[in-house]
């Protein structure tokens, strides 16, 4: 090893511990929730017949920039010092904003401020080497620095299936349903801690809601998937290419009382929850991502459609970027947060292969109708040209 390496190893910042880790994960989340509340108020107050209230505004905006400080400093935390680049960025937005609130006489400047505020200009998040100098909005930063707290975590519990913490175990959740699915329990979201655990023993109010949607016995997840050909020929297209190791990987969930991360690479696609549900309602959301597939493009488009579809109509919030969806719920009761994790859970389950079913733009319409009415099965042919 070289002197410069040395120097390096010896003056690079300590690997935070699991609590660190746990904690910065907890604060991020936290503050993305708060980020989305102060967003979504901009956003409406612009809207409004009467406009914005300009002291109202300014506090807001100041408030937003405290949290997203806040947001860059937990993440920092919990990394170890990585993608300090977020908080130039910061910086630089924040800027821009400051010089637009020099003239609010110009109703214009409102809405050149919300430009810097709400826009997702991330749009291809499957880019490699995506940067924190990338990020021209505090939405962008948004999801730079939350995606980077996932991907922190989901390290976590690989080093958890290595054996390399100690403190965690790695649980094999029993089911037959076609999932690799192992648990985490960050403090009391399992009643038992065997190598394998029964369904029955998940006590965490948010992943029993979702594990009882996945779960739902009218959903099958057994026997062949009825597709186009054209989907199918895509899909074997996609198969000759991809190694056969990564078509099945682990499901993890992170798991607590009132907590889940649920992140399932299934197939050809990625899905992922990460859910509050609690007794207070300001405390609870579901944040929601889905993307990816086996089919062509348009085909994967039409599946978010329907995704889309059936979510608009539960009341989320939603970000559509081609084949990716973010979708939000948030500030409900806690009986309508579980109803809605219920649901996606279903959803989750239902659209798996979908995309190959996509052969036209009628289709996402016809089995969103479906499964809002409960029709879980599988359309045949004559089923889907009667809609």
């Amino acid at each position: 090893m070289g002197l410069l390496d040395w120097f390096r190893r010896k003056n690079k910042p300590p690997r935070p511990g699991l609590k660190a880790i746990w904690r910065g994960f907890q604060r991020v989340l936290a503050l993305n929730n708060e980020i989305q509340v102060l967003m979504s108020y901009l956003d409406e107050k612009l809207a409004a017949p009467e406009g914005p209230d300009i002291d109202a505004w300014l506090v807001r905006i100041e408030l937003l920039d405290r949290r997203f400080v806040d947001l860059l400093a937990a993440l920092h935390g919990m990394s170890g010092g990585r993608w300090p680049e977020l908080e130039v960025a910061r910086a630089r937005i924040r800027s821009a904003i400051n010089e637009r609130l020099a003239d609010l006489a110009d109703p214009e400047r409102f809405r050149t401020i919300l430009n810097l505020i709400s826009p997702l200009t991330l749009l291809d998040r499957r880019r490699p080497g995506l940067r924190p100098e990338d990020c021209r909005t505090y939405r962008d930063l948004t999801w730079f620095a939350h995606e980077k707290a996932i991907q922190v975590m989901l390290g976590l519990m690989d080093e958890v299936a290595q054996g390399g913490v100690p403190a965690l175990k790695l649980l094999k959740l029993k089911t037959d349903l076609p999932l690799n699915l192992h648990l985490v329990d960050l403090g009391d979201g399992l009643a038992s801690h065997e190598t394998t655990v029964l369904p029955e023993k998940i006590v965490s109010r948010p992943m029993r809601a979702l594990w009882r949607g996945i779960s739902h016995p009218d959903i099958a997840w057994a026997g062949p998937v009825p597709m186009n050909v054209g989907g199918f020929m895509h899909v074997l297209g996609q198969s000759a290419i991809r190694p056969p190791e990564q078509f099945w990987d682990k499901t993890y969930a992170i798991v607590g009382a009132n907590y889940v991360n649920y992140a399932c690479r299934l197939g050809y696609h990625f899905q992922s929850v990460d859910s509050y549900l609690g007794d207070l309602p300001a405390d609870n959301y579901i944040h929601f991502t889905f993307k990816g597939g086996a089919a062509d493009d348009l085909r994967r488009i039409r599946r978010i459609q329907l995704i889309a579809a059936v979510l608009e109509h539960l009341g989320f919030e939603m970000e559509i970027h081609g084949d990716i969806i973010r979708a939000r719920f948030q500030r409900r009761p806690a009986a309508e947060t579980e109803e809605r994790l219920d649901l996606l859970g279903r959803l989750m389950a239902y659209v798996r292969q979908m995309d190959m079913l996509m052969s036209d733009d009628d289709i996402p319409q016809v089995l969103a109708r479906r499964f809002l009415a409960g029709h879980y099965e599988r359309p045949g042919e004559q089923e889907m040209a009667e809609g």
